[in-house]
């Protein structure tokens, strides 16, 4: 992976260096998409804006990725369009591009919920959770999704998602960077052969991260929520990853973490293309600690000494956006503390 972080400002995509980005700003590298990229209207969101399909590669397993579900999630949306510059680049890492082009058949979605973009908030322009809608499908976002689904039938999906900055990598005082889960297909955890394939491959991938970010790789929460997109997936028996990006020191636009996605998302399907996964145990994936809610804190004062009503004690005080909280933090990190380090 490292070999890819290393190269990619020669393929970072242009004017999308902010979060808030909008389907206006991904038109024009829409535009400058020409062949092997196909690029489709695949439907029309509530509001009726297009969205969009963009289709790379040859081989026989086919693969499908959605982006900025929640329409205030936008970090894998940018990194795709590093990705197709990568994949379209002519340079050392040819066998590399041409190992994924001649063995996978890839359809992105590069903003499924461009009218919750539009307003930078998680749900569509009828106000629901369109990853809450895998059951009901009354939004057109989740339509489309299950329509690709069934006429592709891919073989691994990629749900991709950021989650806020406040999670921790187990109990300790790392950030959750990145979260990845292969989603129980019931209530049971059923293990199908699809699902053991998504675990190898991201316990796969967290050994590859081991050394570019230590202690910073989490496991989502593996509790069932039939409403949700990973689950749906995952009961049609195709190896579905959830990958959830998260919060990075001095980061505030996620540029940094979009960096370290690019190299995710080439390193997993480069995985596939080569079946260099298939031989990872599942106690790999088993092995990523569970992320922890409300893990982190901006800042952290450490035991220091507070006066209320003239009664002095000592604790630590660690500060949020949305709050503050008082009492023993010793195992809850700041990215104030990280960034000093």
């Amino acid at each position: 992976m490292k070999i890819f972080l290393d190269n990619y400002n020669r393929y970072k995509a242009p004017g999308l260096d902010f979060k808030k980005v909008k389907q206006s700003h991904i038109f024009p590298l829409l535009e400058n998409l020409s062949l092997p990229f196909v690029i489709d209207k695949i439907g029309k969101s509530f509001e009726n804006r297009d969205i969009y399909g963009v289709r790379i590669g040859k081989g026989a397993t086919r693969v499908l990725a959605w982006t900025q579900m929640h329409g205030d999630e936008s970090t894998a949306t940018r990194s795709l369009f590093d990705l197709f510059r990568f994949l379209t680049a002519d340079d050392e890492l040819n066998a590399i591009r041409s190992a994924i082009m001649e063995n996978l058949s890839m359809l992105f979605v590069p903003m499924l919920n461009p009218d919750g973009a539009e307003r930078w908030q998680r749900e569509n322009a009828q106000g629901i959770d369109t990853n809450r809608d895998a059951r009901q499908v009354v939004t057109p976002e989740a339509q489309i999704l299950q329509q690709l689904c069934r006429s592709l039938q891919p073989h691994f999906a990629f749900n991709l998602h950021d989650q806020n900055s406040y999670y921790s990598a187990g109990n300790t005082r790392y950030p959750a960077i990145f979260s990845f889960l292969a989603a129980p297909p019931d209530s049971e955890d059923t293990l199908y052969p699809t699902r053991l394939q998504a675990m190898q491959l991201i316990g796969y991938t967290y050994k590859a991260l081991q050394n570019i970010l230590p202690r910073q790789i989490s496991r989502w929460s593996n509790d069932y929520e039939p409403r949700a997109f990973g689950e749906w997936f995952q009961s049609q028996k195709v190896a579905t990853i959830l990958v959830e990006s998260g919060g990075y020191p001095n980061d505030e636009e996620r540029c940094q973490v979009r960096h370290f996605h690019f190299g995710i998302f080439i390193e997993m399907l480069y995985a596939i293309a080569t079946h260099a996964y298939n031989e990872e145990p599942i106690e790999a994936y088993y092995a990523l600690p569970l992320n922890r809610e409300n893990g982190m804190f901006d800042c952290v004062v450490r035991q220091t000494t507070i006066t209320i009503n003239d009664k002095s004690f000592t604790s630590d005080i660690g500060y949020r956006e949305n709050g503050t909280v008082v009492g023993d933090l010793s195992d809850y990190g700041s990215f104030e503390e990280l960034i000093k380090n």
